[in-house]
């Protein structure tokens, strides 16, 4: 069922330990938007390893070094069948709060975490799943506004589903 609360809780503890030892730049106070192409997998009941294509649209808003805030909505196109059930995304979104690590130089890596909701059909029959969503990624900042970001999210984590999300995108800090 992925990561348990004290795997989490180590997480978190862990980054921040390592954060305190490094010294970075603070970027307090700004906000960013950005996209993503998302590459979705989707277990849940009879399916499994469904995969569909997708976008993310996200923005948030620096509030420490170590912490942003994040909210994010997002899309699979098209749809994929797994044993003749016909699998589509029809949206998903989440808040989250992103630890990062305040290393020098140009490659910067995240954990997140917060909540997630998605909704699929099934062969038309919508399902709808939310709960726990975490992951982690790297971002690269290109110069001081622009930035790349490759990243791993378990969107939905429950006794039912299993929905994942690996994803290529861009960001522009204001």
């Amino acid at each position: 069922m992925g990561m348990d609360r004290a795997g989490l809780i180590a997480l978190a503890v862990t980054s921040v330990i390592f954060s305190s030892c490094a010294q970075a730049q603070t970027y307090e106070g700004h906000f960013y938007g950005g996209a993503q192409y998302s590459y979705m997998t989707v277990d849940r009941g009879a399916v499994n390893n469904a995969r569909l294509n997708g976008y993310t649209l996200r923005g948030g808003a620096v509030l420490h070094q170590l912490f942003s805030v994040e909210v994010r909505a997002g899309q699979a196109l098209g749809d994929d069948s797994y044993r003749d059930i016909k699998v589509e995304n029809d949206f998903y979104y989440g808040g989250y709060l992103l630890m990062t690590l305040p290393l020098e130089g140009p490659v910067t890596p995240y954990g997140i975490g917060g909540y997630g909701y998605v909704e699929n059909d099934f062969n038309g029959n919508t399902q709808r799943d939310d709960g726990a969503s975490y992951g982690f990624g790297f971002d690269y900042a290109a110069d001081s506004h622009l930035g790349l970001n490759l990243e791993y999210l378990r969107l939905a984590d429950n006794d039912y589903t299993q929905q994942e999300l690996i994803s290529l995108g861009v960001t522009y800090h204001f």
